[in-house]
């Protein structure tokens, strides 16, 4: 957590992880285009089992430097919060419980520069082609601000932005959780539209207690970015929206979802590594941009790059593993794998489990999270982050005829190409020790291990 002592801002963050770590961001003073650069960039680099920061200093007319793959290692996950990375997760999953409201305040760095009226355009900004297939430039770090229709209370959320015209854009709200629901009450009351404020580019604890947390929807998820960041988030009043702004935000676009206006929007680069076309098709219609001074746009690399399915991961295995220990306190961990595209497979280690008990933990894996398919449930000693691992206990531990529990036309994730209006099978593979007899895997004494890595490091 930042605490009183830390940069509450994502310049603030990078700087610390440069001094830290020259070689943790990549510069790129080359001039690149706002066609697929940046994508082909980061593509490379995953390719090559890198995953710098990278901070392109001239992206199109070069106003803006664009940042992007800041969340391309969980060790940066780890360094935001202050902890180990094998610590990454124990740590996230008590974050949610320490609220604190934000802290009004007349004035703040967001306000440095404010566009309203005809100066108001979308082309002002970086906004990028991202994959041949998509349907347009889109903004894929906007955290979506709105208040609820009746309450007021904020939510704050991650959707895509298809850059429609001077000041329009096409969003999804096809998670259908909290700004689904203010949309849906908004439209049944008779409301014109929603105000909203975008934030794009934060201090990655906003990120993680803002757009990336799931809570009840009458959590204030200002309150809650608060409790992650270790301080009250400071807010500004909105110049044309009843929406405030963090003040160390680096851009802001405020205006209003649209209510009863759909248009077309899409397709763009889903997680599931295809172009999605999937979309409920809102609209929003942009009133104002304000930025810093100097202001870093900041981008996420969309599809199923490192980043952007890691983004899906972290949190996950955080609320799952939570959720599972409230019935299940032998479950070790909770890994959502790359090649489930970090949001259709987990694999859950427990430790000693009970006859049939693999079986309920996964079943309630399934209650906590729709989008999973498969869930396989291993012993404590396989390394759940490795999938050579989780195949090893597959290949040894499990039997087909004995192992599987298949669970048809149950609800699941709307982006999964594979499924049928909204409706998919779920797997579970009982991939632990079938008897207390069975054979014990091989291993190596920890001081054999200690040497040996010492030998291989010169320490």
């Amino acid at each position: 957590m930042t605490g009183k002592d830390k940069a509450p801002d994502l310049r603030g963050f990078l700087a610390e992880l440069e001094a830290d770590d020259p070689h943790g961001i990549l510069r790129i003073a080359e001039p690149v285009s706002l066609d697929y650069d940046v994508t082909a960039v980061a593509m490379e680099l995953e390719r090559q089992d890198r995953a710098p920061v990278l901070w392109f200093e001239r992206v199109g007319d070069g106003r803006f430097p664009v940042v992007a793959n800041v969340f391309g290692s969980r060790r940066r996950y780890a360094r935001a919060l202050g902890v180990a990375e094998d610590k990454l997760i124990e740590a996230w999953a008590g974050l949610g419980d320490k609220r604190l409201p934000p802290k009004l305040v007349d004035k703040g760095p967001i306000r440095d520069v404010v566009l309203t009226g005809d100066r108001v355009d979308l082309g002002y900004l970086p906004i990028m082609n991202h994959f041949k297939e998509d349907g347009g430039r889109y903004i894929t770090n906007g955290i979506v601000v709105a208040k609820d229709p009746e309450t007021g209370v904020r939510n704050a959320s991650f959707h895509r932005m298809q850059v429609k015209g001077r000041t329009r854009v096409g969003t999804s709200l096809h998670s259908r959780r909290h700004l689904w629901n203010y949309v849906q009450r908004a439209e049944a009351m008779g409301l014109k539209q929603v105000p909203v404020a975008v934030i794009v580019g934060a201090h990655p604890m906003f990120i993680f207690g803002s757009g990336l947390w799931k809570g009840p929807i009458d959590a204030d998820e200002y309150e809650v970015a608060g409790g992650f960041l270790g301080r009250p988030l400071e807010i500004v009043p909105g110049v044309t929206v009843p929406v405030e702004s963090p003040i160390h935000a680096e851009i802001v676009l405020e205006g209003h979802i649209l209510c009863g206006v759909r248009e077309p929007e899409g397709p763009f680069a889903e997680f599931t590594g295809y172009a999605s076309e999937r979309s409920t098709q809102q609209v929003i219609e942009f009133t104002a941009i304000t930025h810093r001074r100097g202001a870093i746009y900041h981008d996420i690399i969309p599809g199923i790059s490192d980043e952007h399915i890691g983004l899906l991961a972290v949190p996950q295995e955080a609320r799952l593993t939570r959720v599972l220990r409230q019935n299940f306190p032998n479950v070790v961990g909770v890994a959502y794998p790359k090649s489930g595209c970090c949001r259709f497979h987990a694999y859950i280690a427990m430790r000693a489990p009970a006859p049939g008990q693999a079986r309920n933990a996964a079943a309630a894996a399934f209650g906590d999270d729709l989008s999973l398919k498969l869930v396989v449930v291993v012993d404590d000693d396989v390394d759940i982050r490795s999938d050579r691992d989780v195949m090893w206990a597959m290949a040894t531990r499990f039997q087909a005829d004995r192992d599987v529990d298949i669970l048809r036309n149950a609800m699941g994730a709307i982006l999964d190409p594979s499924n049928n209006a909204g409706l998919t099978a779920k797997m579970i593979v009982d991939a632990t020790r079938p008897s207390a007899d069975f054979p014990r895997r091989h291993t190596l004494p920890a001081d054999a291990v200690g040497r040996a890595r010492a030998l291989l490091t010169g320490r």
